[in-house]
């Protein structure tokens, strides 16, 4: 399938890589600014990612299919598995009515469905595009880890690692209006070379998904209840500068790494975490596909636990007092 078949196009550049993402439906276009909008660039002759969200439609012959074997599962969700095929080096699979094909030697990523609307554009637009991404982006030297970012005024980086729910994006809210400067919210990127001394974290300063716990923590927030959660969507949406009025920073040099548990009815606690333990915490989020890229990420990880000191976090109903305990360690 070609992009000159499709009519709507909008041009990103993430930390040097461009970034084209070509849909039918502009729906897919605005959900996908709402994520990108840090990286709006100039078009180019050819950009080296391209993201193409496909209508299916009565005549879809010539459009990408996913392989006939098993593969391997990478990726498993309530809606569906995502599966790593070595012949041809593809990512494919079907979330909720999203089909994926995810082709990052090439560097394109087809995402098809039958409508763009409701769950079926946050499934397109949300984990199958972050997933994708990671690992579009990952070929190419930037190599994803599964934690918001902030820093001080000195560039000293704080990552804050953990699954869905452990507190990453109310810690990071809260540590952005105390005046840290904020990165991502639930990815951010490390760039590695064998020669290099450190490793750098460069932001991906997403929209955050904002809970009706986060909301009733911040002032600033309350204004979001007044507006609907999207049709599909599980948070509402928002930027760092609409919500807090600051731009997001673009890269640091990480100092520390924070495991944040939520741990309700007890004070908050910060503890020192062994290097080894971080390590097992930290390798499942990097997806088994081609053997010498996951082996270059897995480096990169290696390295970064290197450089930083790493805890772990019980933040209790204290907030203010989590947030103080991470600015500390920064």
């Amino acid at each position: 399938m070609s992009t000159a078949a499709i009519s709507l196009r909008r041009s990103y550049k993430i930390h040097g890589v461009g970034v084209d993402v070509c849909a039918e439906d502009p729906a897919v276009l605005t959900a996908m600014d709402l994520r990108l909008r840090s990286f709006r660039g100039q078009p180019e002759a050819a950009a080296e990612i391209r993201f193409e969200f496909l209508t299916e439609g009565a005549d879809d012959r010539g459009r990408p299919q996913l392989p006939a074997d098993a593969g391997r599962p990478v990726y498993d969700t309530p809606y569906g598995s995502l599966h790593y095929h070595p012949q041809p080096d593809v990512v494919c699979g079907t979330l909720g009515g999203v089909r994926l094909r995810c082709e990052p030697g090439r560097g394109v990523a087809f995402l098809t469905s039958s409508r763009f609307s409701g769950r079926d554009l946050y499934l397109a637009t949300h984990p199958l595009t972050t997933i994708s991404l990671i690992e579009l982006l990952e070929r190419r030297g930037l190599f994803a880890l599964h934690a918001a970012c902030l820093a001080t005024a000195a560039g000293r980086g704080v990552l804050l690692s953990g699954p869905s729910g452990a507190g990453k994006s109310t810690l990071a809210l809260a540590l952005a209006r105390a005046g840290m400067s904020f990165l991502s919210d639930d990815i951010a990127f490390l760039t590695h070379h064998s020669d290099a001394v450190t490793v750098r974290v460069l932001g991906f300063a997403d929209a955050i998904g904002i809970t009706g716990h986060a909301v009733a923590r911040f002032a600033e927030l309350q204004g979001l209840l007044s507006e609907p959660v999207v049709d599909g969507f599980p948070k509402r949406l928002g930027r760092i500068e609409d919500l807090f009025g600051s731009s997001a920073l673009a890269s640091c040099e990480p100092h520390s790494l924070v495991f944040p548990e939520v741990v309700p009815d007890q004070p908050s606690v910060l503890v020192t975490l062994d290097p080894g333990e971080a390590l097992l915490r930290l390798v499942p989020d990097v997806l088994l596909t081609e053997a010498a890229a996951t082996q270059k990420h897995l480096r990169a990880v290696a390295a970064l636990l290197d450089q930083v000191r790493c805890y772990a976090l019980r933040s209790g109903r204290d907030l203010e007092r989590a947030a103080e305990l991470v600015r500390a360690v920064a």
